[in-house]
């Protein structure tokens, strides 16, 4: 099982944009982590492995007044852009976009490594912010779960089996950061 906890290191400026971590595996510090607050970016070694995490293209995100325009003008709907990583040579190891909303609970993200789909979301009988599950397509089975174990801390847990590297786990872990800060800047 992988852990996030925040980097102790004193950052320049009174409030830091991003968010810093040290990553350990059984107490062992195995890599680290940087997450851009204002772009949603991330960019991590782990055992001695760069990747980075930041949508497939460079189109920009659109805004809410901007899709209102977008539809009363009877625009068509911009194409997707997900989020990637990608390892050092700029290769996509796994893309993940926001799921399509069905109801009042938050979709979460829609999740491909390879040729297998997932569900990255909070469980459905969850009210508070708990750990996000990782399901399979179509499934209700939790495979594993990514963040927070107890409620006072900011320590993240990624407790998925063994079958899924740290690139992944870490690609998750990003994923995550940007629904907590989403959920900042709602407050």
């Amino acid at each position: 099982m992988l852990t996030a906890r925040p980097t102790n290191e004193e950052k320049p400026g009174l409030v830091s944009l991003e968010w810093w971590y040290d990553i350990f595996h059984a107490d062992k510090q195995v890599g680290s982590l940087e997450f851009k607050r204002r772009t949603g970016q991330g960019a991590f070694t782990i055992d001695g492995r760069a990747c980075t995490v930041d949508r497939l293209t460079d189109q920009p995100v659109e805004r809410v007044y901007q899709a209102l325009i977008r539809m009363s003008k009877g625009g068509e709907k911009p194409p997707a852009n997900p989020w990637a990583l990608k390892d050092a040579s700029g290769q996509v190891l796994a893309q993940a976009d926001l799921a399509v909303k069905t109801g009042m609970l938050d979709p979460g993200f829609a999740v491909s490594r390879g040729h297998a789909v997932f569900a990255f979301r909070q469980p459905s009988y969850s009210v508070v912010f708990r750990p996000y599950q990782l399901y399979r397509q179509g499934s209700d089975e939790s495979l594993g779960s990514v963040g927070r174990e107890k409620t006072f801390t900011r320590t993240l847990q990624m407790n998925l089996p063994a079958g899924f590297d740290a690139p992944f786990q870490l690609f998750l872990l990003v994923l995550l950061l940007q629904k907590i800060q989403a959920q900042k800047e709602s407050d």
